[in-house]
């Protein structure tokens, strides 16, 4: 999908941003049922990481409204096809998307630093990194979306060349700074997916879970993935606006949106972990209810579920301990707030017999040994 090969970027901008922001939107309003409905521990329900989540969330669906509102004016179009009004209206609404969708992809870093000091609880300094790296960030951010306006004196300039005096800087500048702005936001995206694992790795949960949300922050890999791409082409696209400044606006904005729906769903996915463990537990509790139900008939079926009741209460920490794991402290821990451990030798003990100290206790004896 290069310049050049699609005749209407519109279209196909229209297409992939709504499709990315739809999923984030869904992924996003689970992971906010799941806060407030499943979610168990200290944090209690919503937190600030939800809060700066959902934020991003909305950034993201208006940068979507305002690139659908420039694409019904022209953009994505080859400039010499549109009327001098249409022009000058996609001209104008080109400056208010790229000053807006820069945010979409650029505050979701928010969004995973929040996550990442839930899962991991680390100290102030490494707090203070996270959060001077992401605010550096914004602040590159903020000095393109200002300059974007800033380039032309006066600003109307820029889409209405009929302003006489008017004067435009010349767009390297532009293009310089917007490129160093990228790169600067692809390492940022490279580096929240990769420092975590090691600390991730050490949590007291099951590997698979473990490697889950790794792969689950990990997409802010596949968000970096994007944003070098897109500096691939980004001096293609900008020699493309000197000469067409409709044509390839929708074809940068593509990525835009896909980066920052990438980090939304990347800081919302480990927080499903609850969801999960409920679905999983139901389907397996139906499939166990309706093979004992087969075999023994209905009255079998009616002692198979009192059965399977009794055995999920009394067992739910030691036959499905894959899912949830009780800790040394005797509360069951979920994927986002379990503790940073060192070892995960009381959860081998008690993953050996969780009943042994009790049996110990009531049928056997004081000095008795097994």
């Amino acid at each position: 999908m290069g310049l050049g090969v699609i005749e209407d970027f519109g279209i196909v901008a229209n297409q992939v941003n709504w499709s990315l922001t739809a999923t984030s939107i869904v992924i996003v309003v689970l992971r906010l049922i799941c806060r407030a409905c499943f979610h168990r521990g200290r944090y209690g329900r919503l937190g600030l990481d939800d809060l700066v989540t959902f934020v991003c969330l909305v950034i993201l669906i208006v940068s979507c409204i305002c690139s659908s509102i420039g694409i019904s004016y022209g953009l994505g179009r080859r400039e010499d096809t549109l009327e001098p009004d249409q022009l000058e209206q996609a001209i104008k609404w080109n400056a208010i998307i790229n000053a807006v969708v820069i945010w979409s992809f650029s505050l979701p870093k928010f969004a995973i630093i929040a996550i990442l000091k839930r899962i991991l609880d680390y100290g102030t300094k490494t707090t203070v990194l996270f959060l001077s790296l992401a605010i550096t960030c914004q602040a590159c951010f903020l000095a393109v979306s200002v300059w974007w306006f800033a380039q032309c004196h006066p600003v109307a300039y820029q889409w209405d060349k009929s302003i006489e005096g008017g004067s435009c800087a010349s767009g390297e500048v532009l293009t310089s700074l917007a490129f160093a702005t990228s790169a600067y936001s692809a390492f940022l995206d490279l580096f929240f997916a990769f420092y975590p694992i090691p600390f991730i790795m050490r949590l007291n949960m099951p590997l698979r879970n473990r490697l889950a949300v790794c792969f689950a922050l990990g997409l802010s890999a596949m968000a970096c993935a994007v944003s070098v791409y897109k500096l691939t082409v980004f001096q293609d696209a900008f020699r493309e606006m000197e000469q067409d400044r409709t044509y390839s606006v929708p074809y940068l904005d593509i990525f835009g949106v896909a980066e920052g729906a990438l980090l939304i769903i990347g800081a919302s996915l480990p927080a499903l972990g609850p969801m999960f463990r409920v679905l999983k537990c139901k389907v397996t509790s139906y499939a166990s209810n309706s093979g004992l139900s087969r075999q023994s008939g209905d009255r079998s079926q009616n002692q198979s579920g009192t059965l399977t009741s009794s055995n999920w209460r009394g067992k739910r920490g030691h036959e499905f301990d894959d899912e949830e794991i009780v800790s040394s402290a005797g509360m069951h821990s979920s994927v986002d707030d379990i503790p940073l451990v060192a070892t995960a030798k009381p959860v081998a003990r008690y993953h050996e017999d969780p009943f042994k100290d009790q049996r110990q206790s009531v049928d056997k004896p004081a000095g008795y040994a097994y």
